[in-house]
């Protein structure tokens, strides 16, 4: 130790940080910026597959959730389809028992009224329900029809309806067998006359210095008996 002086010598102090002579820099400080990235890449691939498995958690939730209220939906309409067809059933019953209370009551009354009586009542009812039916018949409609099929030749001398069922018989002569066929095919023609039929036919004799007729029988459906 020369000149005895007390400076005592330090270690050597290599290259510092950022290219300071004899400055070391921290442990470790060389590799923080590689190891940020790889940190923050890892952290990133863990985000994207936590909010994938999320999105599918929360769509499986609300699936399940419209199921659930599906179900409620469905037992809710059951339970009022069942309530209402009790109730349903129930007021038939009433309804039912009712209209025999209705019935058995009739009998009994009828049963007090005499047979002589309820023979009349109804013959008092036949006769009206003819008269409604004569007064509903066409009789204008059907001489308008008869009318314009009847061709010269053909008299007609009974006309017979059936003021119920619309079926007219009809009974008349005719000169010859031409003139019967031409009434036959005019009544087929008329659109209000169907189901045309003779019934019969019989050749009439006449005096010594006349023609002979035909006598004839027709029977027919009056589609307008209906006013």
């Amino acid at each position: 130790m020369a000149g005895g002086s007390g400076h005592r010598p330090g270690p050597e102090r290599g290259p510092g940080v950022g290219g300071t002579p004899g400055r070391l820099g921290p442990v470790g400080t060389c590799h923080r910026g590689r190891d940020s990235a790889m940190l923050i890449a890892g952290f990133n691939l863990a985000t994207e597959d936590y909010r994938r498995e999320r999105r599918q958690v929360i769509l499986a939730a609300g699936a399940v959730a419209v199921l659930g209220f599906l179900l409620i939906g469905q037992a809710a309409a059951w339970f009022v389809i069942r309530r209402d067809a009790g109730s349903t059933g129930s007021r038939l019953a009433q309804m039912e028992a009712e209209f025999r209370r209705h019935q058995d009551g009739l009998r009994a009354v009828r049963a007090g009224i005499p047979d002589e009586a309820v023979r009349r009542y109804e013959v008092r009812v036949a006769a009206f329900n003819k008269i409604l039916e004569a007064s509903a018949f066409s009789w204008t409609g059907l001489l308008m029809e008869l009318e314009r099929a009847v061709p010269p030749g053909v008299a007609l001398s009974e006309i017979h309806p059936d003021l119920a069922s619309g079926q007219v018989m009809l009974r008349g002569t005719a000169r010859s067998f031409d003139d019967l066929g031409r009434f036959l095919r005019g009544l087929e023609e008329r659109v209000a006359f169907r189901d045309v039929y003779l019934t019969r036919q019989a050749e009439r004799k006449a005096p010594a210095a006349g023609q002979g007729e035909l006598e004839f029988g027709v029977t027919l459906t009056y589609q307008g008996h209906r006013r």
